[in-house]
């Protein structure tokens, strides 16, 4: 099968997990023996930003309307681009081709595939986008109605970098966790900051291009209790590559999602659907082999990991702190559980999985 991927790229330098996942579905699809052509939609606003941020300045732009003006040129060569390819599918990620583009592809008779990542933060705008594809996925299993006719596809696992693999002692640690300071993680870190100070932890993902200018995601901006914190902390984004390390260097990996209503985003979500799927980070932990402690606030959690068997979930902080003494005091039911969810998400959560799941149509 021949594929046109529309790649969302590291757009803005905002945006960095999916261009991760954009090499994610390109090299499945090849693994699977498909055709692929890549479009690049940041290469093609990166040769006319500086015009267009010119542009801006001049007009008294917002930085919404640049976008959405880069967004439109960007994307306007993807019709020229199928016709001259003349590939079987069409697939987008995230959901970032302008309407006007969406309606020039129809007219190509492409079948065309979302799968949409940022429900339910932008399900107002997504479930409209939606009706302009063949096939629409979305990783949020109750955003499923409201987008009429799509299916519910949760990320997975990509097993050339996430898999058990032996690391250097810089890697290790009894507890880590691997991620940007939302608001509920930063408040769960400074609740536990007395509890942690005796264990050898890891706090990796923040950094100063991620969130915004005046706002930037630091940890140690974040934090309150960096009398003890501190010292754990690295403020940096790691590669998935360097985040598998981590992963399984550490006895005890902690999985926490933000807040089902993150008050930054309500604006896309007015019908205030609560999420229920888990993280893409529940996987890539999985099939690295570690064990991890996940939130309970994710309900999909059971349909994906046999939860206490392969994947170990906790209530609130005073349960947390009773999995982690315990599960650091017995390694060898730690280490079988972690086992077992790592045979889940090769079996059943890989990447090839997932992309089978939205081929099936197209075959």
């Amino acid at each position: 099968m021949k594929v046109l991927y529309v790649a969302h790229g590291d757009y803005w330098g905002s945006t960095w997990p999916y261009a991760f996942i954009d090499h994610y579905i390109i090299n499945s699809l090849k693994s699977m023996g498909h055709e692929v052509r890549p479009f690049n939609v940041f290469a093609q606003a990166l040769t006319m930003a500086d015009f267009y941020k010119r542009l801006a300045k001049e007009k008294n732009l917002s930085q919404n309307q640049l976008i959405n003006i880069l967004d439109d040129r960007a994307c306007a060569g993807i019709p020229f681009e199928i016709l001259d390819y003349q590939p079987d599918l069409l697939l987008h990620i995230v959901g970032r081709i302008p309407e006007r583009v969406l309606k020039a592809i129809k007219k190509t008779k492409v079948k065309t595939a979302i799968w949409y990542l940022d429900d339910p933060q932008e399900i107002a705008t997504t479930s409209k986008d939606g009706l302009l594809y063949d096939s629409v996925y979305t990783v949020e299993p109750n955003c499923v109605a409201a987008h009429k006719k799509a299916e519910f596809l949760p990320l997975g696992c990509f097993t050339p970098i996430f898999k058990p693999t032996q690391v250097e002692d810089k890697y290790k640690s009894d507890i880590c966790f691997v991620g940007v300071p939302f608001p509920r993680r930063v408040e769960f870190f400074d609740g536990l900051a007395d509890y942690l100070k005796d264990y050898n932890v890891k706090i990796i993902g923040g950094g100063p291009n991620v969130g915004s200018s005046d706002d930037p995601w630091l940890w140690k901006r974040k934090l309150k209790r960096l009398d003890v914190l501190d010292k754990f902390i690295t403020d940096e984004i790691v590669f998935p590559e360097e985040a598998a390390k981590y992963y399984n260097g550490a006895k005890i990996n902690i999985n926490i999602h933000r807040h089902p209503q993150d008050s930054r985003f309500s604006h896309g979500n007015p019908e205030k659907i609560m999420p229920a799927g888990v993280s893409g980070r529940t996987f890539a932990i999985a099939g690295c082999g570690g064990f991890q402690l996940i939130d309970n606030l994710r309900s999909n959690l059971g349909k994906q990991f046999d939860v206490g068997a392969e994947i170990v979930s906790f209530e609130n902080i005073d349960d947390f702190k009773k999995k982690v003494k315990y599960y650091l005091e017995h390694e060898e039911e730690r280490k079988k559980i972690a086992e077992a969810g790592q045979k889940r998400a090769y079996s059943e959560h890989t990447y090839e999985k997932r992309i089978g799941r939205i081929l099936e149509r197209i075959l």
